[in-house]
């Protein structure tokens, strides 16, 4: 039921692409998993830190683009500023890990998001398709892990972090993935070309893509999955029953998100 209700507010969002409703849900996203990570990090209790770290992650990925894009440095900087005074004042009390903890989570969080609006604004005609491709392969590949790792399953991939993936999962979840990436350009191609859109692809990049997404998703989570044995939490919330925190569900695309960002902004996917 909870993936159900996640996956029509999905649809919902990437239908109004065109529209501000993205980089607002980017942003409330955002600010949902700093807070998570932040809560379980123990960093609630330092306010300074906290109020910069929730007006970064909020505000960062609704101003990627358009003339209010030239304000990301001034925003980065004063969020630094503002946990680095924070330190100062609590120096007797706040660990030198405990600020290098909240700059890394506000960094790398709202800067995933942010690569979200950054991938739909990437390109006029093929925007929406990297971002379907880019959260497609990140999920698709976790959901492929899940259901072949749990029918074939037996060699564990990293028993002392997260048990219940296994080698055969990994190896389903990249071969899933190749299947889900190979499709949809297939048909993506044939929708454009239909619309006398040139498109290129080059189907081995396709597939190396594809595969690099899928370790990238692994990697995510199996870090996310490390930080929550070193705490001795199962789940970063609650928000989502059945799935635990919002986190818990976004923690695969916070390396392939930037990831696809800076590839396409690189080569032109479509145009290579």
């Amino acid at each position: 039921m909870t993936a159900a209700v996640g996956v029509v507010i999905a649809v919902l969002v990437l239908a109004l692409h065109n529209m501000i409703v993205l980089p607002i849900a980017a942003g409330l996203i955002s600010g949902m998993l700093i807070y998570e990570y932040l809560r379980v990090n123990k960093l609630l209790r330092y306010h300074l830190t906290t109020v910069a770290a929730m007006i970064y992650a909020l505000v960062h990925p609704m101003i990627q683009v358009g003339m209010i894009a030239r304000y990301r440095s001034i925003l980065s900087v004063a969020a630094v500023i503002a946990v680095l005074f924070d330190y100062v004042r609590h120096q007797k009390k706040m660990p030198e890990k405990t600020v290098f903890c909240a700059l890394a989570g506000m960094f790398l969080i709202p800067n995933a998001m942010a690569a979200a609006v950054t991938l739909n604004n990437a390109h006029e005609q093929h925007g929406l398709a990297y971002l379907i491709l880019a959260l497609g392969g990140a999920w698709i590949a976790d959901s492929g892990a899940y259901f072949i790792g749990t029918f074939f399953g037996k060699q564990k991939l990293c028993p002392a972090i997260s048990p219940k993936k296994t080698i055969a999962g990994f190896v389903g979840g990249i071969v899933s993935n190749i299947v889900f990436f190979i499709l949809f350009c297939a048909i993506y191609l044939g929708i454009m070309t239909k619309k006398g859109v040139a498109v290129h692809m080059n189907w081995f990049t396709v597939v190396m893509l594809a595969m690099v997404t899928a370790v990238l998703g692994t990697l995510g989570d199996l870090a996310a999955s490390t930080l929550k044995r070193q705490l001795g939490i199962k789940d970063f919330g609650n928000i989502m029953p059945g799935h635990g925190g919002l986190l818990d569900r976004f923690d695969s695309v916070l390396l392939v998100l930037p990831f696809f960002s800076a590839f396409v902004q690189a080569t032109n996917f479509f145009e290579l």
